[in-house]
């Protein structure tokens, strides 16, 4: 029987930010993809399945608010 791993989104555009929150949910065993903007976000949002996304409210670009809503009228994934 084989052991499911929780994909998570981390949402951020400062990468140290990104690097601390990956190195800890790896550690937990989490598999981790990581995206700087809103437009990188919403691309990898629609085209894979995530169980859960970490979203930064104040992104280049498309903000994390417009992120949320745009992918709640496509997934139910958790932001």
């Amino acid at each position: 029987m084989s052991e499911q791993v929780n994909r998570i989104l981390i949402v951020d555009d400062e990468e140290r930010i990104r690097r601390l929150l990956k190195m800890y949910l790896e550690k937990e065993g989490f598999e981790i993809e990581e995206a700087e903007d809103g437009e990188a976000a919403l691309r990898m949002a629609v085209s894979e399945e995530y169980d859960l996304i970490l979203l930064d409210l104040m992104l280049p670009g498309i903000d994390g608010v417009e992120v949320c809503t745009r992918l709640k009228q496509v997934k139910a994934t958790p932001v």
